[in-house]
């Protein structure tokens, strides 16, 4: 089975050998997007008898993509026909005396039932040749634009075999989502988180949270084959976690999006919440000869920075040619090429890191355990970031495709697509550090001594993905289909990047002791708190002594390299089999540098590296301005000073985070399908074997050795599958799947990383800050078994449109979560208050979830005037369930696994008349949680409930030709995560800009 026909693009929906009622194109990788040109004459060769079968030979023979539902094609029969024709002439005879008629969009047929009567008392003259009726034609409402995509997604979810979302590229350009990940969102039951930690941008999503599971469960693959991937960065655990990172790819460049959320054997088992495949167009896109899709965009944010100058206007542009050509335009070839640049800054508000509360006594003294303390929460910092962002996206691809006989596809694809995102951070922190409160009510208090740091951050993360896809089909037979397809894909992570910072409190050893001068009042009795220094103190830059210096490095290779092999055999009769082999082979390697330098002791300060800005605090209470750092003046003075400056032992920092990890693994499957009447059935099994090997290295006394660790695991992953037609326009689907979640790569490894805030930390037990990082060799793959049912409903043409209903529950046995605890013993010190991250198997885990969704292509029948007005609307809500083991304690029960939001709300309304078309999307998601602090609740984090309004305005300026308006973020709505009791106190609060931009786009052929 072709990776990229449309039954994969559909997500396991069977391609024309698997499902009667809907035949799919009979080509290789590309095929599914095969269009000759319409006035192209092909030589056909189809049989009389049931229509279904017809149609897989018209599909086969033309090239073209056809969906159909079983229940128009049940008991339908074709005369046949033979001979060269053009593809319209030749459906107009295979439909003739059927009471169907054919819609065509671009690459698409579809085959519906007619609005016009037929006329059965005499064998109807073929009709003359002429071009295929519009979709317009079918129904009393002009399906255009918005309209035509909304009708596609309806058809896909309609004629899938298992539960299946889709969102297409007509779509995805239809809002202003400039990446997959954004244009992922609008899909039920699924939402988008940023990069976690404390260090990255987070003004923009990376990855999808498909049912309440993260990306690293979650299946990605590009035209049904996996990619590589370097993962997520995360500074917490200094790694980069298994899953895809998607936002590398534009918009721009798919031309279908699906998400698979019921699963059959013949895919790959490593994805619990769901899989989600990205399709490209081909060569064969076209309906002619030659197509061009192109589109330019400028665009602006909202938010520049006020520190230094960055580009007032971005933008973006793509461009898409095809041509077919050769003997019956059987060859055809692709060139494809995008770039997208957008400069913005965002600001930040915060907590600190970890340990976000500090706990005092009645009379004011400071305790590590609430329960000692009196009661009252303070924030152990006031934390403002002001980032500035340079992002410049590129991409180029090229495919080819040959039909060098009537049986047989061939299709290879060569891409390369590259993300340079620039990152400048400046930093404020204020803390009380270890000194006593005093005046202390439930919402303020003083401390007479303090500290304020001042840092700077700068660095351009480079991420590059290189690929290439083939794939071959066969048809020896008319009942049998082999294909066979393979992929070689390289991704890449290159992020340098320096630090300075600057402390005022420190004694003359560089220790942070605090100091009167920043003694300072808190107020607690707003979400945002504030500590208010004095303005003169807070402005002395020769206040702050220099505290470090660091050059960084992080650096992560990975490869993936697989091949599969599928047969199949009268998949579209009464009774069919199907059976395939794959392999996958995945290398991943990660490393960390690090080189810190220090001067204690010195005179140098800040005052000749720094500067007040006349930009103010956002937040504060006290109007304190911005402290910058001139980060040339700052290395400048480490180079002034390097005969002096102590440079810590960079061979911890250079030994303790790296790892290599390889993993192999070898999958047979084997399926059956059976139909009669309205009901059909899919059942088989799909078996496993997974070699894991990971090289890390562990430190014993004061020497680092090397540790190898192996492990191997079979699964056998069954799953049944059940479609049933209850009426005309109801349909009720049932599925039981087991799944897997492999660990992610950095779990394997036996690794032991030890962080300090400052150096001199080291050595002292009550040290803050401390930051310990463990892997988990015995960490196990996490089993999921999953029950689907769903119910959809045909809205009456005149409103065109689809309800549906689905829900799910997933028993997850040995779920993978990060403990995070407190306390560490290293090098014969216990420290206290270090925390400690290291991924564990939960006892058990379920999520259970209601998806429901309303599309209506027009609201005509509410009443006429809202004929032109038409909406699509989801809501999601999911239930979890998690237990935890404490160390020392009893489990600890959740009431939702990480990353999982409680509710999930889109609401998209268009306006559809003559040239012009007019959207609005809301995309809302409730709280989810970010970080299990496993042995304190308290501590935990949960993303704060977010809405993003976006819109766009299209007005056509000539056929194919669009002038286009949109903008993303109306409201600048701010991403904010939450902690402490209730979840009702700051962790962080993330600015997100505005974006707006203006635009052509175009589509010719």
């Amino acid at each position: 089975m072709s990776q990229r026909t449309l039954g994969r693009m559909l997500g396991q929906l069977r391609s024309s050998a698997t499902r009667p009622g809907m035949v799919l194109v009979a080509g290789a990788m590309a095929a599914a997007a095969a269009a000759p040109a319409q006035a192209r004459d092909v030589s056909f060769a189809v049989p009389a008898g049931p229509l279904s079968g017809a149609i897989a030979a018209f599909s086969r023979d033309s090239g073209m993509q056809i969906i159909a539902r079983p229940e128009v094609l049940r008991g339908k029969r074709t005369r046949g026909l033979s001979g060269r024709m053009s593809v319209e002439r030749a459906l107009q005879l295979l439909l003739r005396g059927t009471g169907l008629e054919s819609q065509r969009r671009g690459v698409v047929i579809l085959i519906v039932e007619s609005t016009a009567p037929v006329r059965r008392s005499q064998p109807p003259a073929p009709p003359p040749a002429a071009r295929i009726a519009p979709v317009q034609d079918t129904r009393p409402l002009i399906v255009t634009g918005q309209r035509m995509a909304n009708q596609f997604s309806v058809e896909t979810k309609v004629s899938a075999v298992g539960i299946v979302d889709a969102v297409t590229g007509d779509d995805m350009r239809r809002l202003p989502d400039s990446t997959v990940v954004d244009a992922l969102r609008r899909i039920p039951g699924i939402s988008v988180v940023a990069i976690a930690d404390d260090e990255h941008p987070r003004d923009v999503p990376i990855a999808p949270v498909v049912r309440g599971l993260t990306q690293a469960y979650n299946n990605i693959t590009l035209n049904g084959l996996p990619i590589a991937s370097i993962g997520v960065p995360d500074a917490i655990s200094n790694s980069a976690s298994r899953g895809g990172r998607m936002d590398l790819l534009p918009a721009s460049a798919i031309s279908r999006l699906t998400v698979i959320k019921t699963f059959t054997p013949e895919l790959d088992a490593n994805a619990i919440g769901g899989a989600i495949d990205m399709e490209t167009l081909m060569p064969f896109s076209g309906s002619g000869d030659s197509f061009l899709v192109a589109e330019a965009r400028l665009s602006e944010a909202s938010q520049r920075s006020a520190i230094s100058p960055q580009s007032p206007f971005g933008g973006n542009a793509s461009i898409t040619a095809g041509h077919v050509f050769g003997p019956d335009r059987r060859f055809g070839v692709l060139l494809a090429a995008d770039v997208q640049k957008l400069d913005n800054s965002s600001d930040v508000h915060g907590n600190a890191d970890g340990n976000f509360f500090t706990y005092y006594t009645a009379d004011g003294q400071r305790v590590s355990d609430f329960a000692r303390s009196n009661g009252i929460l303070v924030p152990r910092e006031d934390k403002s970031w002001y980032n500035e962002s340079t992002r410049r996206r590129w991409g180029l691809r090229a495919a080819v495709e040959a039909r060098p006989s009537d049986r047989l596809s061939l299709a290879a694809l060569a891409g390369l697509y590259r993300f340079d995102d620039g990152f400048t951070r400046n930093e404020i922190v204020i803390s009380a550090n270890d000194a006593a409160v005093a005046e202390q009510t439930a919402t303020s208090g003083r401390f007479e001594r303090g500290s304020v740091q001042v840092g700077y951050r700068d660095g351009v993360t480079r991420s590059a993905v290189r690929l290439l896809q083939v794939s071959a089909e066969w048809e020896p037979s008319p009942r049998d289909r082999i294909s066979l397809s393979g992929s070689l894909s390289q991704a890449s992570l290159d992020e340098p990047y320096r630090m300075a910072k600057y402390t005022a409190g420190t004694d003359g050893e560089g220790e942070v002791v605090g100091s009167p001068a920043f003694g300072f009042a808190y107020d607690t009795s707003g979400f945002h708190h504030s500590f208010a220094v004095a303005p003169e103190a807070y402005s002395d830059l020769a206040a702050y002594a220099p505290t470090y210096w660091r050059n960084r490095s992080r650096m992560a290779r990975s490869r993936a390299d697989a091949a599969r092999a599928d047969w199949q055999h009268n998949m579209e009769g009464s009774l069919g089999f199907a059976a395939g082999l794959a392999w996958k082979a995945t290398r991943y390697t990660y490393a960390f540098e690090n080189d810190e330098y220090r001067l204690p002791g010195t005179s140098a300060s800040l005052g000749t590296a720094g500067a007040v800005r006349d930009v103010l605090r956002r937040w504060n209470r006290s109007a304190l301005p911005l402290i910058v750092i001139d980060p040339a003046a700052a290395w400048q003075m480490l180079e002034d000073n390097f005969a002096s400056a102590i440079r810590t032992d960079p061979t911890d920092d250079r030994v303790r985070d790296n790892f290599s990890h390889r993993e192999r693994t070898l999958a047979g499957y084997a399926m059956a399908r059976y139909q009669h009447e309205g009901l059909e059935l899919i059942g088989g099994v799909r078996a496993e074997q997974t070699w894991a090997q990971t090289l890390a290295n562990r430190k014993l006394l004061s020497r680092w050795e090397p540790l190898d660790t192996r492990s191997d695991y079979l699964e056998l992953l069954p799953s049944l599958l059940a479609n049933v037609q209850l009426a005309e326009a109801l349909k009720l689907r049932a599925a039981y799947s087991r799944t897997m979640g492999r660990p992610g790569f950095e779990a394997y490894a036996p690794r032991q990383s030890v962080r300090f805030a400052v150096g001199d930390d080291e050595g002292d037990p009550d040290a803050l800050g401390v930051t310990v990082m463990l892997g988990n060799p015995e960490i196990r793959p996490r089993i999921s078994d999953n029950f689907d049912l769903s119910l959809e409903w045909e809205l009456p043409r005149a409103a065109g449109g689809l309800v549906s209903l689905a829900l799910f529950r997933k028993n997850i046995a040995d779920e993978i979560f990060d403990a995070v605890t407190s306390g560490y013993a290293f090098g014969g010190v216990f420290y206290r208050k270090a925390t400690v991250t290291r991924p564990e198997n939960a006892s058990k885990a379920s999520v259970s979830g209601l998806e429901l969704g309303v599309s209506v292509a027009s609201l005509e029948l509410l009443a006429a005037p809202l004929e032109p007005f038409g909406l699509s609307a989801n809501w999601t809500l999911l239930r979890g369930a998690l237990e935890v083991p404490v160390p020392g304690g009893p489990v600890r029960e959740l009431d939702r696994l990480v990353g999982q939001p409680s509710q999930i709300r889109n609401l998209s309304v268009y306006y559809t008349r003559a040239r012009l078309e007019l959207r609005a999307a809301m995309n809302w998601t409730g709280r989810a949680l970010r970080r299990l602090q496993v042995d304190n609740p308290m501590e935990d984090v949960y993303w704060a409930p977010r809405r993003q309004i976006d819109m766009q305005a299209r007005y056509r300026l000539a056929d194919g030709v669009s002038l286009v308006l949109e903008v993303a973020n109306l409201t600048e709505e701010r991403l904010e995560s939450v902690t402490g009791p209730a979840q009702t106190w700051l962790k962080d609060s993330y600015s997100v800009p505005r974006t707006v931009s203006l635009g052509v786009s175009a589509k010719i052929g």
